[in-house]
């Protein structure tokens, strides 16, 4: 168990159980400067004992130079009390234990004691009087005394060598403990208590002035960890933020999947943004050449009204200024880090608009389009308060919430564009059952009828008889003309071409012929034909082809003319020729018109005027296939004027050839 920090606190730095390192450091010290001193120690133990035995030998030197001279004079008078005392004087040198005198007469005199073997230096002097050889003078002495100055020398060189090494080794703990261990533990500290929560905070080492003054390899341990701190706090940032995404896309996909229902679904993705991209979001739509806004949120419910006041008295209208207009149309992400007033103004339609759009707050704007198959959809608009908020992880994150949501509005618009072919699809059948059914049923009943007089053995007049052949040949010719056309718009829709088989054609001649051929159903409308066919209107051209278009168009004059006169025209102009079919009757709107030559359009009902809503269609396409146009102006109760301009210039190839033109 840790003690408590006043205990801590006094207790010796060296004896604290988290200083392990600087006790393994003095106890590496210790045994270094042990191992140096003792070296040291015996070198010079080495050095002071040849020192002491050189000045030894040199008194030995200095007894023969001073004492050999007056002991051979002692020797020669036969004078022993000189003698003795001579010796005894030699006795008191340092470390001259015995001296000893052998005269060549056979005395020996003696003084001092006689050293223990091994531990003596003896030394042999020669005593002469003048050539006469008197004796030898024997001196002795001993080492014991130079091995006790010598240890008691050892002994205090290493008493001082131990303490002053243990004052180094402290003061060195000292510095060491001051200036790296307790960083150490700082830093160990710090790591072992990282985690996410304090990654935001530095590791900082309290150091003094002087430590800090210079940068060492502390400083880059600590910048080092901090990198380390910093590089783990981004990339949990980058984790975070990218979970939070992936996690507001899942969101954002569930709600986007939860309906096709556009009305519905945009506004739950503009609250969805609201808070966790942009203080506030509109939405809008670019459908058949205009924007639309369908939905609009703000993160400040006190707001909200003027949101929906900034929607409906400036919804983004063709010629508006306002960047999500721009973006809807065009397609083009546009971001502004920092909208300023000039900014906003410029963007703004007047004062009024350009006070709502700062009461709403306006700082940063991101407008990410919504496109799909290559087509511009509309745009989501990001607004925020705060100015630099867009940078590219929430640029990324937009784009891929816009085209997420593309996807969702294409594939509603694909679903309700299906669900209304569906629905076409089902009239047309009815229609088309019904329009077969016009010619089929009278057919039926006149072949009935002569079936029975055939039967019951009546006789049919000849008169009679062609008359209703005639009208069974003419009812097949519809229903054969019907089905012309359904086979060539199968072919159209499954990407078959048309194929034309050109020859020469008047088609004036064609006109009459065709004019010649509907008398019955003129009569039956009502409206008077008047004609004005030039003969000079002559082309390379596919005559039953043509002549499917003048039917087409004259149908359609019948049809809705009312009664009124129907003008048609052929005139011929240089490289082309042109057929006008005017009628006087119901007439049509821009939008109408704009419509009329699509498939299974009429632009009227059908069940007050029938028709499959082909022939108009079907005309468009045999006249672009003649590299011709068909245009129509018409006005509601003014009647409809359809103009077909066909040109005259003569097809490669012999006259006759087929031509298949998609």
């Amino acid at each position: 168990m840790a003690p408590p920090p006043s205990r801590r606190s006094s207790q010796r730095w060296w004896l604290s159980p988290d200083n392990r390192l600087g006790r393994r450091l003095l106890v590496a010290i210790m045994l270094f400067s042990a191992v140096v001193s003792l070296a040291s120690t015996t070198v010079q133990l080495v050095a002071d004992y040849q020192s002491e035995v050189h000045a030894l030998e040199s008194r030995l030197e200095q007894i023969r130079s001073s004492y050999a001279q007056g002991l051979a004079q002692s020797l020669w008078s036969l004078d022993e009390e000189p003698l003795r005392i001579q010796l005894e004087g030699i006795t008191t040198l340092p470390d001259i234990v015995q001296a000893q005198v052998d005269s060549s007469l056979g005395t020996h005199y003696v003084a001092g004691q006689s050293p223990p073997p091994g531990k003596a230096l003896e030394r042999s002097i020669p005593l002469h009087h003048g050539q006469r050889f008197l004796g030898t003078l024997r001196v002795r002495a001993t080492l014991d005394d130079i091995y006790s100055r010598l240890w008691d020398r050892v002994l205090i060189i290493l008493a001082t060598q131990a303490a002053k090494t243990f004052l180094i080794a402290l003061f060195v703990l000292f510095i060491v403990q001051r200036l790296v261990t307790q960083h150490l533990a700082t830093m160990a500290a710090y790591t072992r208590g990282l985690n996410p929560a304090h990654l935001s905070s530095p590791l900082v080492l309290h150091r003094g002035a002087r430590e800090g003054s210079l940068h060492d390899e502390l400083d880059e341990v600590c910048s080092a960890i901090n990198e380390m701190r910093e590089s783990l706090r981004q990339e949990l940032d980058v984790r975070q933020r990218s979970e939070a995404a992936n996690a507001f896309l899942a969101q954002a996909g569930e709600v986007l999947l939860a309906s096709l229902d556009l009305e519905k679904v945009l506004p739950r993705v503009a609250s969805l943004c609201v808070g966790q991209l942009c203080d506030w979001c509109v939405i809008d739509l670019h459908e058949d050449g205009e924007v639309r806004r369908v939905s609009g949120a703000h993160v400040d419910a006190a707001k909200r009204p003027l949101l929906e006041e900034l929607q409906r008295r400036y919804p983004p209208g063709p010629g508006s200024r306002s960047l999500p207009g721009i973006v809807a149309r065009m397609g083009q992400l546009r971001l502004e880090p920092h909208v300023t007033e000039e900014k906003l103004r410029a963007m703004c339609a007047d004062e009024e608009h350009f006070r709502l759009a700062r009461a709403l707050g306006i700082q940063s704007l991101l407008v990410v389009p919504l496109v799909a198959r290559g087509a511009p959809l509309g745009a989501i608009s990001l607004v925020s308060a705060t100015p630099e908020r867009y940078g590219p992880a929430e640029l990324a994150l937009a784009q891929e919430l816009a085209r997420r949501a593309a996807i969702a509005i294409d594939n509603a618009r694909l679903w309700r564009q299906s669900e209304q072919a569906i629905r076409l699809r089902d009239v047309f059948l009815a229609v088309a059952a019904h329009e077969l059914r016009t010619p089929l049923l009278p057919l039926q009943l006149r072949l009935q009828s002569l079936l029975r007089r055939a039967r019951s053995g009546a006789s049919v007049e000849l008169p009679r008889l062609l008359d209703e052949v005639v009208s069974a040949e003419r009812q097949t010719r519809q229903l054969g003309q019907l089905v012309d056309q359904l086979l060539d718009v199968s072919n159209l829709s499954a990407g078959y071409p048309l194929e034309l088989r050109r020859q020469r054609v008047d088609l004036g001649e064609l006109v009459a012929g065709v004019l010649e051929g509907m008398q019955q159903q003129v009569a039956a409308s009502g409206s008077e034909v008047r004609r004005e066919l030039s003969t000079a209107a002559v082309g390379w051209w596919d005559a039953r082809r043509l002549a499917q278009v003048v039917t087409g168009l004259l149908h359609n004059a019948l049809k809705f003319g009312q009664g009124r006169p129907i003008d048609v025209r052929v005139t011929s102009r240089e490289g082309s020729v042109l057929l006008v079919v005017r009628d006087h009757g119901l007439g049509m709107s821009e939008s109408e018109t704009e419509r009329i030559f699509e498939r299974f359009d009429r632009g009227v009902p059908e069940r007050h005027y029938g028709g499959l809503g082909l022939g108009l269609y079907l005309a468009r396409r045999l006249v672009e296939a003649h590299a011709g146009s068909i245009s129509v102006e018409s006005h509601p109760g003014e009647g409809s004027t359809f103009t077909v301009v066909l040109p005259v210039s003569e097809a490669p190839g012999v006259a006759g050839g087929s031509n298949a033109v998609g």
